[in-house]
């Protein structure tokens, strides 16, 4: 057996150290990467469970510095005429160069809306908002120059989207960086047609199907709220019921899909009279309800013959020609001693109506209720 040298020792020791290091450099990477691959589990999870649009949105921009080093991202939706942009400072006359890039490359225009009030604030001083556009003219002549990493969002068949993250080191840009950006792509885009299809179910079940107004569970919900205020606060809240005239003839004679069609019409007038802080539904059949809040008698007379001379002047045009109709209006104010809840509420409201009906209909009739007096003689008169 030859005996080893000094040299040969010294060679092996070398080569150990070498093997040592590299198996160190090794487990050192599947560290980090094990790292990278738990922090992308945990963000796609997070985005998959978050409820909507803004809760997407923060998860995203919180999650996604543990697998790249971004200094800023930008998410952008062709449906809508604004992008989200976070960063890690507060330039904002570069968010707004990013905010209007995105929209030009989804073919929007930058719209000139007033910043929003509210902010998504992340960790330490990094900020996510909705950026306002420039007003300067000179930003509009920007070129369209790659202004970072672009992943393609796939939100549906009509619509489309787009994810811009700008590195601190774009040179040193990875193909393993590149994956996970594309991941995160698709977990974005997932999250997005999610919460898109879970604002839709909820929407829909809150509205009637046929003119897209509140359905009678959603009104209630409305009722309850305006008059818990009203009763607690002594704040005048008032309730419009609206019925079309001799509707049924209407059905009978040209059938249910016009009668439909003249509903919807009638929906989309009283969304245009009404004003934007008062709550519509469709409360049963051919009548509607109208919640009118922090509004008094008065006030609510006015707009209820607004509605009422709207309605009899409006030509429901329909395929065979025009229909006419006329409406007649209950109104009801919780400072009415008989509304300690909404089922008096809308009883009240509908003693008004029936009120209307029986005095020729196409009026408006507030609901008095009579003194304890007069309803006591009625009453012993109606026993003898």
């Amino acid at each position: 057996m030859a005996k080893q040298t000094p040299s040969d020792t010294s060679m092996l020791s070398d080569a150990l150290a070498r093997v040592t290091q590299e198996l160190a450099q090794a487990q050192d990477e599947l560290q980090q990467y094990h790292q990278r691959l738990t922090a992308l589990h945990r963000l796609t999870d997070a985005l998959a469970s978050s409820p909507d649009e803004e809760a997407i949105i923060k998860v995203l921009t919180k999650g996604l510095p543990s697998l790249v080093d971004p200094v800023m991202v930008g998410v952008a939706r062709s449906h809508r005429n604004h992008a989200w942009v976070w960063s890690d400072s507060q330039n904002r006359e570069r968010e707004a160069q990013v905010r209007r890039y995105l929209l030009r490359r989804l073919g929007q225009s930058p719209s000139h809306d007033a910043e929003a009030n509210s902010f998504l604030r992340g960790g330490r001083s990094r900020h996510l908002r909705l950026v306002p556009p420039s007003a300067s003219h000179a930003s509009m002549q920007e070129q369209d120059s790659t202004l970072g990493q672009e992943v393609s969002l796939t939100l549906g068949s009509e619509e489309s989207g787009l994810l811009l993250v700008q590195l601190k080191d774009p040179d040193h840009f990875t193909p393993r960086e590149r994956e996970v950006l594309e991941t995160v792509g698709a977990a974005l885009s997932l999250a997005l047609r999610h919460a898109k299809t879970h604002q839709q179910a909820r929407t829909n079940a809150l509205h009637d199907p046929l003119t897209d107004l509140l359905n009678p569970q959603a009104f209630e919900s409305a009722l309850m709220r305006e008059l818990s205020v009203g009763l607690r606060y002594g704040v005048s809240a008032c309730l419009l019921l609206l019925d079309l005239d001799f509707f049924r003839i209407v059905n009978d004679r040209l059938g249910h899909t016009v009668g439909d069609q003249v509903l919807k019409m009638v929906a989309d007038l009283m969304r245009e009279t009404v004003r934007d802080s008062d709550i519509v539904g469709r409360y049963r059949g051919n009548t509607f309800a109208v919640v009118l809040p922090h509004t008094n008698r008065q006030q609510a007379h006015s707009l209820a013959e607004r509605l009422r001379e709207r309605v009899e002047r409006y030509p429901f045009t329909i395929e065979a020609g025009q229909v006419r109709t006329t409406a007649s209006i209950g109104l009801a104010a919780v400072q009415n001693n008989a509304v300690a809840s909404i089922a008096e509420w809308m009883m009240v409201g509908d003693a008004a109506l029936k009120d209307a009906k029986a005095q020729g209909r196409n009026r408006v009739v507030l609901h008095a209720p009579k003194p304890p007096g007069v309803a006591c003689a009625m009453a012993l008169s109606c026993a003898a």
